[in-house]
């Protein structure tokens, strides 16, 4: 049976560190078929100054696919990693992870093959591309390796400056996916563009061979007697695109924005349910402040009442001057 492994290291003497867990998995495992190049990549769902090396190798072996995750993670051990991922993504000096077993496909508590991210992975294909270009990922649609990195790199970032009816009905499509019954009328999605210091950035991938958004966030610049301030808004990615660290790259498009604007200071809030957001966020940089954020819904009923409260305690409008 041909195992395909995937290897990172950011800690300590990185290739070797790649090339002791080869050789450990190698006497332990099976025959090296093949191994790649090392490639040098960020990285991804993290924050880290660590840059990743990364590499792929080829086994032949006969053992169980469980039995080799046991080994693999012990050789994880003795290689000095002492953290794993628990949802969150660590430094360490080896991460070995299971690809592909032969064309085998089954899902369990502890593993699943082949690895569910292999597609969105371009630190993992590239190095599957080099060693094994022809060889058929075992899921649907069952492309080679190649393919699936030549079709990996088609999103982009844009920040439109003209209001579009086709972006206002996939905004819509977002929305409602960052909230339940959220959604935002024509006239105010042209508004929008009116406020100079509104950006809306839009993240872009092909769906079924057309360009659509699959994922947005809005930019909003204040300014106060205390300095200009930057807020971020509706971060969202359509959950076909999740898991492919693209939150990231709207965080970073929001960043280069307010520096360009020379604002120092990035504001958000997040639900404390949105866990996964609020990750993203630290992961981000962004500290939580101690402080308490509170909403108010305004009604166009309560208007009166409204003016009231702003002329003071003891007056009340009666009527216009004649």
């Amino acid at each position: 049976m041909l195992l395909y492994i995937g290897l990172g290291s950011n800690l300590g003497d990185r290739a070797d560190n790649i090339r002791q867990a080869v050789k450990s998995i190698c006497q332990r495992v099976g025959k090296l078929v093949k191994c790649s190049s090392l490639y040098e990549s960020a990285p991804v769902d993290m924050k880290s100054d660590n840059m990743f090396l990364n590499a792929a190798a080829i086994f032949e072996t006969e053992l169980d696919a469980h039995d080799i995750l046991a080994i693999t993670q012990q050789i994880e051990c003795e290689l000095g990693r002492d953290v794993k991922s628990d949802g969150r993504h660590y430094d360490r000096t080896i991460d070995i992870d299971l690809l592909q077993y032969g064309d085998c496909n089954f899902e369990t508590a502890d593993l699943t093959l082949p690895h569910p991210l292999v597609p969105n992975r371009k630190f993992v294909l590239e190095p599957l591309a080099e060693i094994a270009p022809d060889h058929h990922f075992s899921t649907p649609p069952y492309n080679t390796f190649e393919q699936m990195l030549s079709d990996l790199d088609t999103t982009e970032i844009t920040i439109p400056t003209e209001p579009l009816t086709t972006d206002w009905r996939q905004v819509n499509f977002l929305l409602k996916q960052l909230s339940e019954g959220k959604s935002i009328s024509w006239p105010d999605y042209q508004q929008l563009f009116e406020n100079e210091d509104t950006y809306l950035v839009f993240l872009s991938d092909y769906v079924e061979d057309v360009k659509r958004r699959v994922g947005m966030a809005t930019l909003c610049i204040t300014h106060s007697p205390t300095g200009s301030k930057a807020w971020v808004e509706d971060v969202v990615i359509d959950q076909a695109f999740r898991g492919r660290g693209l939150s990231h790259r709207l965080i970073a498009c929001m960043k280069l924005k307010a520096a360009e604007k020379g604002i120092k200071k990035i504001m958000l809030t997040s639900r404390p349910a949105r866990v996964a957001a609020n990750r993203l966020y630290q992961e981000e940089g962004f500290a939580r402040r101690e402080t308490n954020v509170y909403a108010f819904e305004v009604k166009a009923e309560d208007m009166e009442e409204y003016r009231q409260k702003t002329m003071g305690q003891g007056l009340k409008r009666v009527g216009k001057m004649e």
